[in-house]
């Protein structure tokens, strides 16, 4: 939440751009570093075979626990617990990456690793994780608990003195990816929580912006969204719109958007697109939008609703700034979800929000 308000263009560019870069340059890294060990002739050519053997392991544990452990990803909790959050792919395949280049360069076990090595590979992890967080790709603990995963793994499996220490750890993961693999094409999975405390209960009202359309409810200049009937959603057609609430019981906390910005190939300006939400001419906050589907939290108080009705007002808006038009669709808006942090709080209100509002 602390991130969401300080994101921005250029520092999701840079974000993408080291999460896109990472795999190759490691690649790169790692077969260079592997022929400069065939040159040295250390370590031994077993020894380098199996390094990236392990290595290969460890990379393919990290992606069947994708599957297995259900885990969403940031701004795709209301999808349910299917976004592969959690190992981090990026983070844990660099650890691996780093651990094996780190061997090979040292002459393998059990050589020690100097300290130079060490913390290259963890500015290197850092700025992988960073990226990946700041993206909206990970969950801090995702790519923490992935790091500590790929970490203890390489240790004992690249790194220990003792052969047997490695080659056991390594059979143990291949019986592991078998087992995963077995769980969860059996639909076997272990789901890990996600979002925010609020999103992690029924919200007590939830609004889909195509029965709004339909119902009178969005005020400006919306159309509905013919793609896909099932979603339900509505184009907003200009820089700003309203959603009309009507009552809202004062024990809700959080309001949960789920929309999807237009897509970069459907306009010739090269841009990124925010979105500012205003409840009752209060503003609650900005967030910078990510291609495709996903939801965006805002907080409010007891003190920002009214007992005689309450207005949504969404802007969105690209950087650079253009000038302001009616027509262009913007983003699609699918749902408002509108939750509370006591559990059954404001049921009694549920009656009075899903009825229509007037203009």
């Amino acid at each position: 939440m602390m991130l969401g308000a300080s994101r921005t263009c250029r520092g999701e560019a840079l974000a993408a751009l080291v999460s896109n870069l990472v795999g190759p340059v490691g690649v790169g890294v790692l077969v260079a570093v592997v022929l400069r060990s065939l040159w040295r002739g250390r370590p031994a050519p077993l020894e380098i075979v199996r390094i990236l053997a392990t290595t290969g392991v460890g990379v393919i544990l990290i992606g069947e626990l994708k599957e297995f452990l259900d885990r969403p990803r940031p701004g795709a909790e209301f999808a349910g617990p299917s976004g592969a959050s959690f190992p981090s792919g990026h983070v844990g395949n660099t650890v691996l990456v780093g651990i094996a280049v780190l061997a090979l360069w040292y002459g393998g076990a059990p050589r020690p690793v100097g300290r130079r090595g060490w913390i290259l590979l963890a500015i290197t992890a850092t700025a992988v994780a960073a990226a990946r967080v700041y993206g909206r790709r990970h969950w801090p603990s995702d790519v923490v608990g992935s790091a500590a995963l790929a970490l203890g793994y390489g240790l004992v499996a690249m790194l220990h003195p003792d052969l047997r220490w490695r080659t056991g750890v390594g059979v143990a993961a291949l019986l592991g990816i078998g087992l995963v693999h077995a769980a969860y094409t059996h639909g076997i999975t272990v789901a890990i929580p996600a979002g925010t405390v609020a999103s992690r209960r029924p919200p007590l009202e939830q609004i889909d912006f195509g029965s709004a359309y339909e119902g009178g409810r969005l005020l400006g200049t919306w159309s509905l969204d013919e793609s896909n009937p099932q979603r339900h959603a509505a184009w907003l057609l200009a820089p700003t719109g309203e959603l009309a609430l009507g009552r809202v019981d004062p024990a809700v906390k959080e309001l949960r958007l789920v929309l999807r910005p237009r897509r970069a190939g459907e306009t010739k300006v090269a841009s990124c697109r925010r979105l500012r939400v205003t409840l009752n001419d209060r503003v609650l906050g900005e967030r910078l939008l990510q291609a495709g589907w996903h939801s965006y939290v805002f907080y409010t108080d007891a003190s920002d609703f009214r007992p005689d009705g309450n207005v949504l007002t969404l802007q969105v808006r690209r950087e650079p700034p253009e000038p302001d038009g009616t027509g262009e669709r913007r983003a699609t808006f699918r749902e408002l979800a509108l939750h509370a942090t006591v559990p059954g709080a404001g049921d009694h209100a549920r009656p009075a929000l899903s009825g229509p509002t007037s203009r």
